[in-house]
């Protein structure tokens, strides 16, 4: 379907969503309608060409992504080209570019504060280069993502420059105040995302005398998207890094980018008609490019970001509660946290990002009305798990630090990589064989746990050769107070590119992650997993899924999340229908499941194909 077809055919949708927002605006609307065949006629054949599979590549068993800052891995864009081999040879297909665009001078919350959507960041390069990176990478068979900050700008910001210098047009862009009476009636009904580092959500502009929504931070501005204008520029900038050939694109903070006084601004049904308004302009416009939405919000909230098969929204989004529920289960050594997860029906055409690690903290948002039936304490539970990750319970094998704890309310977050919270630091600074041999197990355990499930798999630079906590971030004045940075490192190259000794345990994690990688992608045989389920059984310490694919093959994930042996009963597995012999994937054997039980070792897993 060719762009006249596809605006003939979504055009009518696309009209009645715009007008729930901006309703009367017949003039707002031609001019986007003009933008749209603009930025289509300006699409480079090559784009065009990749446009005629539309978004299907996002489906495959072969996506494989990772998250990485520029600056940490490579020093800069060109040098970033010279590691597109590396790539290749971990089997990774998307590359998550962290923060590129150009943020504000001195703080600017990670690169979160963006100052221009059309230029990148100095301090890593030039459109020039980035326009670079993306021609080479996808000559390579590699997409690339970047962030597209939605919510706000940065106080630099050109619009922001000029609704500072009193021009009535910018101001209304975001939310701007004579007086602080409307936003006390915000503030009555609104949280605090950072209540210590920045209280509130107004900050007082001395130099007009008006008061600017800052949700986040003072230096971001909220945009006020009940402006028509402020529509058409994002849309605008979004379809700019189509053009450029973005493959998927990460709108952050998407549950706040519609405000109503009385209500907490988040999650709010207009924002849901937004995105649909996005997702519908890049279906026309640029159908190769997905929306990757970043909602960190209660499980069935963050589920209603796909939209539904009458209104599609984001392609794909995080799945957080996944990634809790690992951390949860791998500490407690009890499956049930994550066989017990509500199964959702996704909408056609979506597809969860599947990780265990990011840039981020763990935030502890687990499901309470769970808890309670699998017989914890809510409350007493989080605080353990808390605890658990800092290091500070005895029989804790993580190294970690909080994030954002509160004293009053005793909660908190927890930071650290990958490796560190599994293990391996304790470890090796303990000199303890047994410890360091269980790390390497829990590490390769955790990488399966999302690199197997149906969805993108996306990991997190730097934990795929177990790199340890980053502590010299303490001696930063502009970080030592953000304990994120201790998972933010330079990558260790020396750990990919110089020979290590025969029993590095940084070479065997990065020796066991691209096996899992090739497994998931040949198990498949380049099927599409259509459904999968839980097989409930007795072992509370086994985890056990059901996979079927296109192809109408059936593949049995079994994992350990414990350190001792563990039985799975067969007669278990034969109420649904599973017997015979089956070839484990990773290692060769052959799993007989006629056999009375199955053991498996500490923490270890079985990939079976029928």
């Amino acid at each position: 379907m060719d762009f006249e077809e596809k605006m003939t055919d979504l055009s009518g949708m696309l009209e009645k969503e715009y007008y729930e927002l901006y309703p009367g605006r017949n003039d707002a609307l031609k001019r986007l309608y003009t933008l749209m065949k603009k930025h289509h006629s300006n699409r480079s054949d090559a784009l065009k060409s990749r446009d005629k599979s539309g978004s299907d590549w996002l489906y495959s068993p072969n996506t494989v992504g990772i998250m990485l800052y520029v600056d940490l891995f490579s020093n800069n864009l060109i040098k970033l080209i010279e590691h597109s081999g590396y790539f290749k040879e971990l089997g990774i297909t998307l590359i998550h570019l962290m923060p590129i665009l150009k943020p504000r001078s001195g703080e600017n919350d990670g690169g979160y504060a963006v100052q221009d959507y059309r230029s990148i960041d100095s301090r890593i390069g030039t459109m020039k280069d980035f326009k670079k990176v993306v021609e080479h990478y996808h000559a390579n068979g590699i997409r690339i993502c970047i962030d597209y900050v939605v919510n706000h700008t940065a106080d630099d910001h050109d619009w922001a420059k000029k609704a500072l210098s009193g021009d009535e047009k910018y101001q209304k862009y975001y939310f701007m105040f004579d007086d602080d009476a409307i936003p006390k009636q915000f503030e009555a009904s609104l949280q605090e995302v950072f209540p210590k580092v920045a209280p509130g959500n107004f900050t007082y502009l001395k130099n007009l005398d008006k008061w600017v929504m800052t949700t986040f931070y003072p230096f971001q501005w909220d945009l006020n998207f009940r402006n028509p204008e402020v529509f058409y520029e994002m849309a605008d900038n979004l379809l700019y890094l189509t053009d450029i050939g973005v493959d998927m694109i990460r709108l952050d903070a998407i549950p706040y980018i519609w405000k109503t006084i009385g209500t907490n601004c988040r999650n709010l049904p207009e924002v849901h008609v937004l995105l649909g308004l996005f997702r519908k302009i890049i279906e026309i416009c640029a159908p190769s490019t997905t929306l990757l939405g970043e909602a960190i919000v209660e499980p069935d909230t963050i589920v209603k970001y796909f939209g539904n098969n009458e209104r599609l929204e984001c392609h794909s989004l995080y799945n957080a509660s996944y990634m809790v529920e690992i951390w949860n289960s791998i500490a407690t050594r009890d499956a049930r946290h994550i066989s017990w997860m509500k199964d959702y029906e996704l909408p056609a055409a979506s597809v969860w990002i599947n990780y265990a690690r990011c840039h981020d903290d763990i935030g502890w948002g687990l499901d309470s009305g769970r808890l309670l039936r699998m017989g914890f304490d809510p409350n007493a539970h989080k605080s353990f798990l808390i605890d658990f990750y800092l290091g500070s319970l005895e029989d804790s094998f993580s190294s970690g630090e909080l994030y954002e704890f509160n004293p009053i309310t005793m909660d908190a977050r927890n930071s650290g990589t990958l490796a560190s919270l599994a293990g391996l630091e304790k470890a090796i600074k303990l000199s303890d064989d047994y410890l360091l041999e269980l790390a390497f197990k829990r590490i390769r355990l955790i990488h399966a746990l999302f690199l197997f499930r149906k969805g993108i798999p996306m990991l997190y630079s730097g934990d795929e050769i177990g790199q340890l906590n980053n502590l010299s971030y303490l001696e930063d004045d502009h970080k030592k107070n953000d304990s994120r940075w201790l998972h933010r490192m330079v990558f260790d190259w020396k750990q990919v590119s110089e020979p290590q000794p025969i029993d590095s345990v940084h070479s065997k994690v990065l020796d066991s992650v691209k096996k899992i990688i090739e497994t998931r992608k040949n198990y498949t045989s380049d099927a599409v997993i259509l459904t999968e389920n839980v097989v409930r059984q007795s072992n509370d310490h086994l985890l056990v899924i059901s996979q079927t694919t296109i192809k109408n093959e059936t593949i049995l994930l079994i994992f350990n999340l414990s350190e001792d042996r563990q039985w799975l009963y067969t007669n278990e597995l034969k109420r649904y229908g599973l017997s015979g012999k089956w070839r484990e994937t990773i290692q060769g054997k052959i799993i007989d499941f006629d056999k009375n039980r199955i053991v498996l070792g500490p923490y270890e897993f079985f990939v079976t194909k029928i």
